[in-house]
């Protein structure tokens, strides 16, 4: 931590970006007019460098060009902080057709970046009347790793395969999840005991963007595919995403807004039955940094998949005997 007069030590460029951040915290209007000065500030130095790279090629002086490009780069790394810290406040918001109007001020210097153009993705994503826009921009990222796939965010070939699927391009996405299930089958094969879960990832976005959307057959089984084998995919993240979906599941049955057949829901029963096997030892609760002591929690016994997937077992055969 900086002492009385630490500032002093950094940069401006620095102190000015900490203080935006800080003052995020309790006035995010205020926080987004800093952060909007900094990249104004940013953007006429990216020009001022631009002009320079020109100058210097016209010149045909190679060591002023290698200079004027570095001082670019150097420039644009210091700017895209800026710029995702700026769009981050509307992306807390959900606001994403501001988050890309913000991007889009910005394509000039950044269209390259790696950073940009992934943030640009999602952001278009989350939209979800733009997935061939995301397909667009993820695209070009997995297939940049593509003989290296699972070195792709899990995310992010989730958020393809859904954009294909959404795009109607369902080989596309049967395609690239084949691809991603024979690397991991080569690296299990390898090193029989790591857990992957790119597959399983995969799997849950889908089953949950169906369930969002009412199709809870399809989408379920998708969500129960997902963490097969289970002693390999069953974890605390991944139970949790799954029992979101089976917790909207039952809600939507028990106010008969939804009926499911007599084998899926069998086969839901089934699934809670794998996981409470599989699950005795996995928390469906991260121990915190640190506990308080007026804090009472529940009991350890209570905090495992096990337990959850035995209380969901009962709902659903409570509702089947219904």
């Amino acid at each position: 931590m900086l002492g009385f007069g630490g500032y002093e030590i950094l940069s401006a460029y620095l102190y000015d970006f900490l203080d935006a951040l800080i003052t995020q915290q309790t006035s995010p209007e205020e926080a987004y007019r800093k952060f909007d000065d900094l990249a104004n500030k940013h953007t006429e130095v990216l020009r001022k460098a631009t002009k320079q790279v020109q100058e210097a090629r016209l010149n045909h002086d190679e060591n002023a060009v290698k200079k004027a490009v570095n001082d670019y780069e150097d420039a644009l790394e210091r700017y895209v902080p800026v710029l995702m810290a700026q769009a981050k406040i509307f992306w807390d918001l959900g606001n994403y057709t501001q988050v890309e109007k913000i991007f889009k001020k910005s394509v000039e210097f950044c269209n390259e970046h790696e950073i940009w153009k992934l943030n640009v993705a999602h952001t278009v994503f989350m939209q979800e009347n733009k997935f061939k826009d995301a397909v667009g921009f993820y695209e070009p990222i997995v297939k940049k790793k593509y003989d290296n796939i699972l070195d792709v965010s899990a995310i992010v070939l989730a958020n393809l395969c859904v954009s294909y699927i959404m795009n109607t391009q369902n080989s596309e996405a049967e395609q690239l999840m084949k691809k991603i299930e024979k690397e991991e089958e080569t690296v299990s094969f390898e090193e029989q005991d790591k857990k992957l879960f790119h597959l399983c990832i995969v799997n849950l976005v889908i089953g949950t963007l169906y369930c969002a959307k009412g199709n809870y057959e399809f989408g379920i089984s998708r969500v129960m595919k997902s963490l097969e084998p289970y002693n390999k995919k069953l974890g605390t993240d991944t139970w949790y995403y799954a029992k979101r979906c089976f917790l909207s599941l039952f809600e939507q049955l028990a106010k008969q807004l939804v009926v499911l057949k007599d084998n899926t829901l069998q086969d839901c029963i089934q699934f809670f039955e794998h996981c409470e096997v599989y699950g005795r030892d996995i928390p469906t609760v991260l121990e915190p940094l640190f506990e308080l002591q007026e804090m009472s929690p529940m009991p350890k016994a209570k905090e495992t998949v096990t337990y959850e997937a035995r209380y969901l077992k009962a709902l659903f055969l409570k509702y089947q005997m219904s």
